[in-house]
């Protein structure tokens, strides 16, 4: 049955390291880990030092090429033979560097064990699940096959796995991601380890995945006082599972603090503006978010001084002198920072936003007008995507159908962003596809700018694409590596026959709109950063002029650093411009930064509907609740006393033939209804009702009824 509890409940939440002993399972001391590349020397990891007690709980933060997987990576042996690895690991007190591939294997899986980041590339397709398991207690404990049976039970029962004896033999690919994530903790645990390391466990997941995966990994740590290194780029997750944390740059620790130190009062310019950029799920302001200017330095060669100084906003001539050394701040001597000005900020009691200046929004040219007197540029009514199931050899014949989108309904108007959100298979991609293809659609209709698609001729439809654009995911697949941006930008331009004088000054509008050089369009997208490249396909998005540009999961490929400066952009953008924004992201904090509205969808429908505020701050479907308390805040304190409303069970199949409300089989409010409303959820399919804030639910959550279970019931 699905309960609320508290995300994170210090006094049991993790085995006291006095019950295990007061030494350290895991030094690690000095460590180097270097790479030979035709550039040059690799310098990846500089100097990392840190003790793991058992029980206890390490986050490892920091950018993309920070040295943190490189690192855990290193305490387990994993890298190649290019790899070069200096200075001291200790397990347990047993030195692990200069032992042979032989020897290192009796440890691994054994004392110490890591959680991949993809567990469908870290899991054998071709052998079943329990194969698997029983590989990893085979190669270190001498047991029966009766006992690894059994063994293998009783782990994918503790890691939540449905029906456990009857999982064991199913492949990997029959598995969702998350059930996958937790066969791969049961692996990890099965031996009983003294260290977990989990290297972006929940990176690719949905929200609600995410939290019973990290529930897992909790009860995981329980059971076997295992010590656990969290390498995340979430601050949000390690806000919520750390007990201290190391922020790196440029390969080498800049600040080391307790979770609630670090968060409280950081001391470090670089860690200032990771908490600065990210969105915060509990906060309803429209604050600007604080974009970390530049990029990290080439490991290759690093500059003289401090390697964060070019970016660092309160940096001197002194601190591009040395580099400075990881010391204590003043005050306090267990939080340590690589900072000369560490003291001085401190003292002071400097916050992000006095370091990080950040300019103001745009001034919309639609503040004044409502909602209601906007035109509407998307409106999509009762659309319905069936794809049959079909069985049999040559004479195939149909057996049923997926409902990947089935009767959602919508608007999108001048100048606002709508945000779909919910888990992976509500049916979100495909009704963008829907929407892209400017087709009849198999059912419902799609009206942009007023004009049924359906209705159009040829012609008129081919008019009509320049008003919709799209920003995919992943800039470097979406951007031709072959082609210059000038070409990449003035593609969209010669397809609707702009002369070469007007190609030439619309992209250096674009260039400047987006924050770019326009000296730099001879450039391939190979020469830019990710978030400029992102800058870039945005531009190339904009350059027709569209009324409506899809965004899709536009900024979960990038850093959070350099994510702010991304959404402050489509924020300028939208307010300079007017343009309205169709937006897809399973990061919830985003979605309640960047959107106006919102519509969630869970099985290929929309079950809420509203304005952003109004369902974040007072959500009526039990669905929305799950999801929203499921997201993580960037603040200890909070994480520690919030309340998340677990779902069991994962979505089920949109080809299940389900008569009443979809939601039902996973329902927290469904399970306290007497059996007479339960049948109502069961057998009738609840619609969208409401104003302003609509709702699918037929006993929809409001504050005289709840509708959900209490820590005392």
């Amino acid at each position: 049955m699905n309960a609320i509890v508290t995300a994170n409940e210090p006094a049991d939440r993790l085995i006291r390291p006095g019950e295990f002993g007061v030494d350290p399972v895991l030094s690690v001391r000095d460590l180097h880990v270097s790479f030979a590349s035709e550039a040059g020397t690799v310098r990846a990891v500089r100097g990392v030092s840190f003790d793991l007690l058992p029980g206890r709980t390490l986050g490892i933060v920091g950018e993309s090429g920070s040295g943190k997987s490189v690192t855990s990576l290193s305490v387990m042996g994993l890298l190649d033979a290019n790899a070069r690895v200096e200075g001291s690991i200790r397990l347990k007190g047993r030195e692990l560097l200069g032992l042979t591939e032989n020897e290192l294997s009796k440890y691994r899986g054994n004392d110490m064990a890591m959680v991949f980041q993809d567990p469908l590339s870290a899991l054998t397709p071709v052998f079943t699940i329990g194969d698997q398991l029983a590989e990893a207690l085979d190669l270190h404990q001498d047991l029966s096959r009766k006992q690894v049976r059994d063994r293998s039970v009783e782990l994918l029962d503790l890691v939540g796995i449905p029906n456990p004896a009857e999982r064991l033999k199913s492949f990997p690919h029959q598995f969702s991601g998350g059930m996958r994530q937790r066969v791969m903790i049961a692996i990890a645990i099965a031996n009983n380890p003294d260290v977990i390391i989990a290297d972006e466990p929940t990176t690719a997941l949905d929200v609600t995945i995410q939290a019973q995966v990290l529930d897992v990994l909790k009860t995981a740590q329980r059971e076997t006082g295992a010590a656990v290194v969290m390498i995340t780029h979430d601050l949000g997750v390690v806000a919520g599972v750390a007990d201290d944390v190391l922020v790196m740059y440029a390969g080498r620790p800049v600040e080391k603090a307790s979770v609630d130190q670090l968060y409280a009062r950081p001391a470090m310019p670089y860690t200032m503006g990771l908490l600065g950029a990210v969105p915060r799920p509990d906060r309803g302001e429209n604050r600007r978010l604080v974009p970390i200017q530049g990029t990290p330095p080439s490991l290759v060669d690093l500059p003289v001084g401090c390697p964060f100084a070019p970016r660092c906003p309160v940096a001197t001539d002194e601190c591009r002198v040395a580099e400075p050394d990881l010391v204590p701040v003043a005050g306090n001597e267990d939080q340590l920072a690589a900072c000369i000005r560490a003291d001085e900020l401190a003292a002071q009691g400097v916050t992000y936003d006095q370091v990080f200046t950040v300019d103001e929004s745009a001034p919309s040219v639609l503040a004044d007008v409502p909602r209601a007197e906007r035109a509407p540029v998307l409106e999509v009514t009762d659309l319905r995507k069936h794809f049959p199931l079909t069985k049999g050899g040559i004479l195939r014949r149909t057996v049923g159908a997926v409902k990947a989108v089935d009767g959602v309904t919508f608007d999108v108007r001048e100048g606002e962003t709508l945000a779909l959100v919910g888990e992976s298979g509500s049916g979100k991609t495909t009704t963008l596809l829907e929407i892209l293809k400017l087709e009849a659609p198999q059912g419902g209709t799609i009206a942009v700018l007023g004009k049924n698609v359906a209705e159009l001729p040829r012609a008129e439809r081919r008019a009509l694409r320049r008003e919709l654009q799209i920003v995919f995911q992943d800039p470097m697949s979406s951007l031709d590596p072959r082609l210059p941006v000038y070409d990449v930008l003035a593609e969209p331009l010669h397809v609707h026959g702009w002369s070469k004088q007007r190609i030439n000054d619309r992209i250096a509008e674009l260039m400047k709109l987006v924050g770019l050089n326009p000296d730099h369009v001879d450039r391939f997208p190979s020469q830019f950063s990710g978030g400029q490249r992102q800058r870039i396909a945005i531009a190339r998005a904009l350059a027709v002029e569209p009324k409506l540009v899809v965004l899709d999961e536009p900024v979960s490929a990038l850093d959070v650093s350099i994510q702010a400066g991304v959404i402050n952009l489509l924020e300028d953008i939208q307010a300079t411009l007017s343009v309205a924004f169709l937006f897809v992201a399973h990061d919830l904090s985003v979605i309640r930064h960047a959107s106006a509205r919102v519509a969630v969808m869970y099985l290929g429908q929309v079950v809420e509907l509203g304005d952003t505020e109004a369902v974040f701050t007072a959500p009526r479907h039990p669905y929305t609740r799950a999801l929203l308390s499921a997201v993580p805040v960037p603040d200890p304190q909070v994480e520690r006393t919030r309340e998340r409303i677990v779902l069991t069970g994962d979505l089920p199949s949109p080809a299940a033939q389900i008569t009443g409300c979809r939601f039902a089989s996973r329902c927290p409010t469904r399970a306290l209804l007497p059996p007479e409303k339960q049948q109502r959820c069961d057998t009738e399919l609840p619609v969208l009702t409401g104003q302003d804030h609509t709702v699918a639910c037929h006993f929809p959550v409001s504050p005289e009824n709840p509708g959900l279970p209490t820590k005392e019931n």
